[in-house]
């Protein structure tokens, strides 16, 4: 929830929220007003309150509250065309399923209407006054460490996070700049530099904290208002992962997080465990169209076993939908899943990309041996491999491996050793920021991928 919360459009998504969730009210009212339905105001207030709610999420799954999408009125108004189209779809099933009055349709059509009547009206509004008032941020970077070049690639590859890099100073930078970045000067130089640039955020990102830190400097800047933050830190609230490159272990036990307590873990479990059964008995038509599919696509069994370490190093074995041939491995041995992986069938490339192969785990969840939300469990032959390169892995064992997580929403299948930095990098945030709100976001967002057909 951290990179959601203090991302710097942050505040900005909070408000297209707060716009749609009145104008839905509008709506409502306005619907009550014109035609007072055969409804007792509060149930119809209760009615009301779920509409709004579900066309929210509606228009949260149709990227409708993206910051690309809230910086362009032709993307926004696609986003709302979406968005309308699943609530319409969703009034369609139920009108089918309840068989109600007229009064009913009458008053769903009416809300609708002037729902996205208004909703078109209030975002041009909200755009007009959004595009004055912009999160600027002029950063200036010290240090020329990898983790100062990332920030900087990460700034300048999204303009629509309203950050603005004004350049680095670094004590042995070449005439250059840094990869194509502007120098404008060594590091004891940061309080002329200040007096000219116009910067409000320094980011410390030095490869080494030695007698060169201008601390004297850094602390007259927060005296004069400007923010100083820790490159790590930064990065970290930015991208929602941790930067792992010369990560010292101490900034992961000095820094908040990595906290739990049984309560909440009682919770937590509950919680899985209805979601489990839940997911299970909702989809068990679809799993079962799914395995007619597979049997008649290729030779094998539908469903199968696969060895994978779960919490503390514990060997379990997942149970998923076959998506690849049986033969996958017999010539290479056991390899990493990738985008576009030849070994997969034409319904598990269907299956992965709806992740509905990933369904049967709810099953390993009812067991225990996973939770709904976590890091995804990894093969044991790939654990020794992957912890000589990243000794950190390990920690991804401290709690139970998920169906979903934060890195499967994220980033997807990872193809080879190099590109685990990324997904640790993701899961070490998860854990790092680990609460059943954050859980919650998560599923909403695999929800989303499932829907968009975005799993792969």
């Amino acid at each position: 929830m951290n990179y959601y919360l203090r991302h710097p459009y942050a505040r900005f998504v909070a408000a297209a929220i707060g716009i749609d969730l009145l104008v839905f009210g509008l709506a409502a009212l306005g619907t009550w007003a014109l035609s007072r339905p055969p409804w007792a105001p509060a149930a119809f207030a209760l009615g009301s309150a779920v509409g709004a709610l579900t066309c929210v999420a509606a228009s949260a799954i149709s990227q409708a509250y993206t910051p690309e999408t809230l910086s362009s009125w032709h993307q926004t108004v696609r986003a709302l065309l979406k968005s309308m189209g699943i609530d319409f779809a969703l009034a369609l099933i139920l009108l089918a399923a309840l068989h109600p009055a007229p009064a009913l349709t009458e008053t769903l059509a009416s809300v609708g209407l002037l729902y996205f009547t208004l909703l078109l009206a209030a975002r041009f509004g909200f755009r007009s006054v959004a595009s004055l008032r912009k999160p600027g941020r002029r950063v200036l970077i010290l240090g020329g460490s990898d983790l100062a070049i990332s920030i900087a690639e990460f700034i300048t590859s999204r303009p629509q996070a309203g950050i603005e890099l004004v350049g680095f100073l670094c004590d042995d930078f070449l005439p250059d700049g840094i990869a194509g970045y502007p120098v404008l000067g060594p590091v004891h130089q940061l309080e002329k530099v200040l007096d000219v640039t116009g910067v409000d955020t320094i980011v410390v990102a030095l490869k080494q904290r030695d007698d060169a830190f201008p601390a004297d400097e850094l602390i007259q800047a927060k005296l004069r208002g400007l923010q100083v933050e820790s490159g790590v830190a930064f990065y970290e609230r930015l991208t929602g992962r941790l930067h792992l490159r010369d990560l010292r272990q101490s900034y992961l036990i000095f820094s908040d997080g990595f906290r739990t307590s049984p309560l909440a873990e009682r919770v937590r479990r509950a919680f899985e465990v209805a979601m489990a059964a839940l997911a299970l008995v909702v989809v068990a038509p679809v799993l079962a169209v799914c395995a007619v599919a597979i049997r008649l696509d290729s030779k094998g069994p539908v469903f199968y076993r696969q060895a994978r370490v779960g919490k503390d190093g514990r060997i379990i074995r997942v149970l998923k939908l076959r998506t690849m041939r049986v033969d996958a491995e017999a010539g290479s041995g056991a390899k990493f899943a990738c985008q576009d992986d030849p070994r997969v069938t034409r319904v598990g490339r269907i299956l992965r990309m709806t992740r509905l192969d990933e369904v049967p785990q709810y099953w390993n969840v009812l067991k225990g041996d996973m939770g709904v939300v976590g890091p995804r469990p990894e093969r044991p032959e790939f654990m020794d491999i992957l912890a000589s390169r990243y000794p950190l892995v390990r920690l991804r064992l401290a709690h139970k491996p998920g169906v979903t997580g934060w890195a499967q929403v994220r980033y997807g299948y990872v193809g080879d050793i190099e590109e685990w930095e990324t997904k640790l990098g993701l899961d070490l945030y998860y854990m790092k920021h680990r609460s059943l709100l954050f859980d919650l976001v998560i599923i909403l967002q695999t929800v989303k991928t499932v829907l968009l057909f975005r799993g792969i």
